[in-house]
């Protein structure tokens, strides 16, 4: 039960693998859509922005890219003045349990243009602004266990079944399910031959479902099916959908782990820190003291503006 530290938000760190400027991105009807336009075109993009204090702010992504990495670089020199810089060896330990719970992380990354160089510095940026909110604080065994015991229902799993799911849009595509399922083929292979649902490319799988989130009609037929067996056809309009319960998991109080442990200790830090470590405020003094050169870009004016630079 290991949480993330970065929960994927990695998508906000700019990828440090250039593009050509020159390169072809892609080719529309004959003609070709160079890496400049399109690099012009992400800078400046209209009607885009981000939240700030629960409101929408339109900004262009240059802009919020610049502003970022203003951001993200005080961080960094915040924590080396409060000696708290993450060390490498903090950052590989901390990618070491991110890939121990998520194996396919790397080359998911990578996948979308993030290198391993990516990573760290997100990571150290993670860290960063972790040990920022949570210094001089300190969670002893003890209260974690106290912490845990008394917040078990937090930490209980519901009931939940293992489910896979087929769904069809009319009659005939509902004998040719009955058909293959009694001619012995595996429900997986039916539903990814046969079923309109997304799941049908991952074999009809969808994990497992807590029995209190199924609708009321679906929770009655899963919950009189056997585990193994299949129920029988729903209908809710134009689509009808059967599932196989593959397993039932009874409620189970998640063990306190040493992954649950860190997880909550985690947290406990964090809670206390938002009270002794005012870290808005330390980012602001910092932006102040700093000194901020513009390099006479289309975003000076907006930087000057956020910044008082």
């Amino acid at each position: 039960m290991r949480t993330p530290l970065l929960a994927l938000a990695l998508v906000a760190v700019p990828v440090l693998a250039q593009t050509p400027m020159d390169k072809t991105m892609v080719v529309v009807n004959g003609q070709s859509i160079d890496a400049k336009t399109y690099y012009k075109r992400m800078e400046v993009f209209p009607n885009v922005g981000q939240l700030v204090n629960g409101k929408f702010v339109q900004a262009t992504p240059g802009y919020l890219a610049l502003s970022k990495l203003i951001n993200e670089t005080l961080m960094l020199q915040l924590a080396k003045e409060k000696g708290v810089f993450p060390t490498d060896t903090e950052v590989d330990n901390r990618i070491k349990e991110l890939t121990a719970d998520n194996k396919d992380l790397l080359a998911s990354l990578q996948k979308i243009g993030f290198s391993v160089d990516d990573l760290k510095y997100d990571t150290r940026l993670q860290l960063a602004e972790f040990k920022l909110q949570t210094m001089g604080i300190n969670i002893t065994d003890q209260e974690v266990e106290k912490f845990y015991n008394e917040n078990k229902g937090s930490y209980t799993l519901p009931k939940r079944f293992k489910l896979r799911v087929i769904a069809v849009d009319n009659d005939a595509k509902k004998q040719a399910v009955d058909s293959a399922l009694s001619g012995g083929k595996s429900f997986g292979d039916v539903a990814r031959d046969l079923s309109i649902d997304l799941s049908k490319a991952n074999d009809g799988q969808m994990g497992e479902i807590a029995e209190d989130s199924l609708a009321t009609p679906t929770k009655a037929a899963i919950v009189s099916t056997k585990k193994g067996s299949t129920t029988q056809w729903l209908t809710n309009g134009d689509v009808s959908v059967k599932f196989l319960v593959e397993d039932v998991l009874e409620k189970q109080l998640v063990p306190l782990d040493a992954d649950l442990k860190g997880d909550i200790r985690r947290n406990l830090m964090l809670d206390r820190g938002r009270v002794k470590n005012d870290l808005p405020k330390m980012m602001e003094d910092m932006r102040k003291k700093s000194k901020i050169e513009l390099q006479g870009t289309i975003f000076d004016a907006q930087l000057k503006s956020a910044f008082g630079k």
